[in-house]
């Protein structure tokens, strides 16, 4: 008997044949940085299966996005590295300030709406 429901892996090779049209109509560089994301999407291949609540694309983006904030933390920790060992102060590259919180914005408005009633 075949099966019902699709394996992570059809799953996966499906959304990289959808992305494949996009990838061809990029310029060289982008190409080779696209491939570069997906070869990183890979990795996360067997954890998809857990989600099966999200979309595929969902996860493939999401797993895309995982592995290049890795490779940023890992270049932030290299600079604070080297800055410790040169006695610099470490760059804040990480903070974003005066950045707001959904989570306050969201109660903010919803406290606007009552006050308004």
């Amino acid at each position: 008997m075949g099966r019902t429901i699709r394996s992570a892996t059809q799953t996966w090779l499906e959304e990289e044949k959808a992305l494949s049209r996009f990838a061809r109509a990029l310029r060289k560089d982008d190409q080779r940085l696209m491939v570069e994301l997906i070869n990183r999407s890979r990795l996360h291949i067997a954890e998809s299966s857990y989600a099966s609540n999200l979309y595929p694309m969902d996860i493939y983006l999401i797993s895309m996005l995982l592995e290049t904030f890795k490779e940023l933390r890992q270049a932030e920790e290299t600079i604070n590295e080297l800055c410790r060992r040169l006695n610099f102060s470490p760059p804040e590259v990480s903070a974003i300030p005066n950045l707001p919180d959904l989570i306050h914005l969201i109660e903010t408005l919803d406290s606007q709406s009552l006050d308004e009633r």
